[in-house]
């Protein structure tokens, strides 16, 4: 089976070397030429633009930064949306706007497509060895894509209804980042204390306040080193706006979450926004 992906940043090549690996045929389109050439090497037919890849294939997969992305890419410049089959789906991995994902999908369904958010709870890394969960929107029983998703996830849950994989996935990472930022908060306090910052990271994998951000993030906090990246710390303050943004629309309080959003912001802004999201330590070293 010939799968198609628009999109082979960290995630997206993740995807493609899980799928190849199952045995997929892959291939692929991505605007940024050294992602292209790292698809390549793994195996995956490189194609001259999207439109081209969305011409081969009836399942594509999406992993883009935002849902103006996916509507540029389907409306704009591209019109991927012009030559896509009758039947065709699409599988968006996108964080982006769960009411954007509502929309396209309605718009979509004119033609015949179906458009599913199916966003992946886990780093690029977690993707890559087939660890992530599937957050989907769509029921189960119309899950004819379900085979694909266990090339790259351990479990898949289905929340019935575009939007609401965004939804969760939202939920999601409001804890993945207050966990990274507790823990920054923690190694900042130790520091200034004048601990051994690694001494400080033990103690705390080793009782009840261990989490799995010790082991991804905290080695990266102590060395002050946030390579190699597995996630970027400017596409986490972009799910934490849109997390904040969810909270307001269901009347949620979500204090935490706005303080984390500031101090990457201001993290961002000075210059730290391709690296790891480890390096939301930055704001306390």
């Amino acid at each position: 089976m010939r799968v198609g992906i628009i999109g082979l940043g960290l995630v997206g090549k993740a995807l493609a070397q899980r799928l190849l690996s199952a045995g997929y045929d892959v291939c692929g389109y991505d605007i940024a030429e050294p992602a292209r050439r790292g698809a390549q090497e793994l195996g995956v037919e490189v194609l001259a633009d999207a439109r081209e890849v969305a011409e081969k294939v009836q399942t594509l997969l999406l992993s883009l930064m935002t849902s103006q992305d996916r509507r540029d890419l389907l409306w704009g410049d591209q019109a991927v949306a012009a030559v896509l089959k009758r039947g065709t789906v699409i599988l968006d991995t996108t964080t982006g706007r769960p009411e954007d994902i509502r929309d396209d999908h309605a718009r979509l369904a004119e033609q015949a497509v179906r458009l599913i958010d199916v966003c992946l709870s886990g780093s690029s890394q977690v993707v890559a060895e087939g660890r992530a969960v599937a957050l989907v929107g769509d029921t189960e029983e119309n899950a004819e894509y379900r085979d694909i998703l266990a090339t790259f996830s351990k479990a898949q849950y289905y929340f019935g209804a575009p939007g609401q994989g965004n939804r969760v996935k939202l939920i999601v990472n409001l804890v993945f980042g207050l966990n990274r930022l507790v823990l920054a908060e923690a190694l900042g306090l130790a520091a200034r204390g004048g601990f051994d910052l690694g001494v400080v990271l033990e103690v705390l994998k080793d009782g009840e306040t261990y989490s799995t951000v010790m082991d991804t993030k905290g080695p990266k906090m102590v060395a002050g080193v946030y390579e190699p990246v597995v996630a970027r710390l400017a596409q986490h303050l972009k799910d934490v706006r849109l997390i904040v943004e969810y909270a307001e629309k269901v009347g949620a309080r979500v204090p935490l979450s706005e303080v984390n959003a500031r101090l990457i912001q201001e993290i961002v802004d000075a210059g730290a926004g391709e690296l790891d999201n480890a390096a939301v330590f930055k704001a306390y070293s």
